[in-house]
């Protein structure tokens, strides 16, 4: 069973070797003094609400924190698996289901089924609810999430959970993607909708910075959208994946006869209940999340930055099988605040000086492409070689282009403001203020706004380069 005095002598000396005082440590996860006290001593236990958060606080996995020295595992269901913690409810309205847990662990069910009889329904509660069950078993911490009418089994060995119909599993609650309600970049939306799902409670600017997006810029001479992609020519999946203490597991533009495998892999994940990141699942090449699947994995169910607003209640079907996809795999040991914030500011350094990556030029030299672009007349006049449609598809690419720098350059202040770095965020602070005043004002402008726009990208990258210089300078002195 769990031995509450090392793991309260792990929470301390992790504490303080981050250097962090009970009274910071107490407010960051949102409890008392008192409370982070106890667990030290050894007197109670963390809940497992806060597990996500105290083990993203103190730099290991949640099964490392609960494990104790020796590598013991607590007892379960035929000494197997343990349920740390459970809830049932909808997203608005929860309950602690703990005691009920443990009073049906006493049957030794194959079957929990998930319905009002089993789990009482709140009175007041019109909206569809779910069973959500934090376990431990020999590989490490999962979560499970059961829609109410269906049920999950127990796997023969009594080690695992998993829904009890394999041919349909949706997860509930996962919220909308829009642009230009501060989650511009795609990919960062779609991995703060499935980290939150899986009870990672990071923010858009926090994946932001992590990966080193927040610092992107790219440009094509073709004048296409793709640009805007966070991961079109630099890798920022790799060093994100590796902050936040997951194996990077990627499948890129698979062959058909690899398509049966990968779907087994889409459905397992998500009967742990981890949503799939996918690009290309609605309408256009954006990255989106796969949150369900149905008729034995044949159709997936998904939210996208195209969902209509009709859509918003219920994940629409998949329209396309995506060409990169993005799995969260198995825990590792996630790196401390400190070496995740040297690691964002080196990828704030190659970010800007990274070469032309497949046509797609970066950080200095997207900004000198843009901006040449943008004074070159021969793209903006009409003519027999340069078609109407074509002007105004660059006009929507920079348009796009622009949300998304701003987008980029906001995370960016947020980001470095998070973590003390004053002078870096007010430096990205300012070259947001005044690109985005620029933005929202642009379709107002009559003359040549693409020159007024062209002069202030090309103070913009002189602001660049003095937070370039700033932050090599500070990584040299370290």
């Amino acid at each position: 069973m769990l031995d509450n005095i090392k793991i309260g002598s792990q929470i301390a000396r992790l504490r303080r070797e981050k250097g962090l005082t009970g009274e910071k440590f107490a407010e960051a996860l949102g409890v008392s003094p008192q409370a982070v006290s106890k667990w030290e001593n050894g007197k109670c236990l963390p809940e497992s609400a806060l597990l996500p958060e105290l083990s993203r606080l103190l730099g290991i996995s949640a099964d490392q924190l609960l494990d104790p020295p020796e590598g013991c595992r607590p007892a379960g269901p035929d000494d197997g698996l343990r349920i740390l913690a459970a809830w049932f409810g909808s997203k608005q309205n929860q309950r602690d289901v703990m005691h009920k847990m443990r009073h049906y662990d006493y049957f030794r069910w194959d079957e929990i089924r998930v319905n009002h009889e089993t789990f009482p329904s709140d009175p007041r509660s019109d909206a569809p609810e779910a069973l959500t069950l934090v376990y431990l078993n020999e590989t490490g911490v999962h979560t499970v999430t059961c829609p109410e009418g269906q049920a999950l089994r127990y796997s023969d060995d009594k080690t695992d959970l998993f829904p009890a119909d394999r041919d349909r599993c949706v997860l509930p609650g996962i919220p909308p993607l829009q642009w230009d309600r501060g989650e511009d970049c795609c990919w960062a939306g779609a991995n703060v909708r499935t980290l939150n799902a899986m009870g990672e409670p990071y923010t858009y600017e926090q994946v932001m910075g992590l990966s080193g997006a927040c610092y992107r810029l790219n440009f094509c001479d073709v004048w296409d959208w793709s640009a805007t992609d966070a991961l079109v020519a630099f890798d920022y999946c790799a060093p994100f994946m590796k902050a936040i203490g997951y194996e990077n597991d990627f499948a890129c533009r698979l062959e058909k006869d690899e398509r049966p495998a990968e779907r087994l892999r889409i459905m397992e994940d998500l009967r742990q209940g981890k949503p799939v990141l996918g690009i290309n699942l609605r309408v256009a090449p954006e990255w989106g999340v796969i949150t369900g699947y149905a008729d034995g994995g044949r159709v997936f169910y998904c939210r996208t930055y195209f969902d209509k607003p009709e859509e918003r209640g219920d994940c629409p079907e998949a329209e396309n099988w995506p060409f990169l996809i993005q799995h969260f795999g198995a825990r590792l040991e996630k790196p401390g605040p400190e070496e995740n914030l040297r690691a964002s500011l080196r990828l704030l350094a190659e970010s800007f000086e990274a070469p032309c990556n497949r046509g797609y030029y970066q950080g200095r030299e997207a900004y000198e492409r843009w901006i040449a672009g943008l004074r070159d007349e021969k793209l903006w006049k009409k003519s027999p070689r340069n078609k109407e449609e074509d002007i105004d598809r660059r006009l929507s690419v920079n348009d796009s282009m622009l949300l998304n720098l701003c987008d980029a350059r906001r995370s960016a202040a947020a980001w470095l403001r998070e973590n003390e770095l004053a002078e870096l965020a007010a430096g990205y602070q300012g070259i947001y203020d005044r690109l985005e005043e620029f933005r929202l004002r642009a379709a107002f402008l009559g003359g040549e706004p693409r020159l007024e726009e062209a002069a202030l990208l090309e103070w913009a990258l002189g602001a660049e380069r003095e937070i370039y210089e700033k932050t090599k300078a500070l990584l040299a002195a370290d």
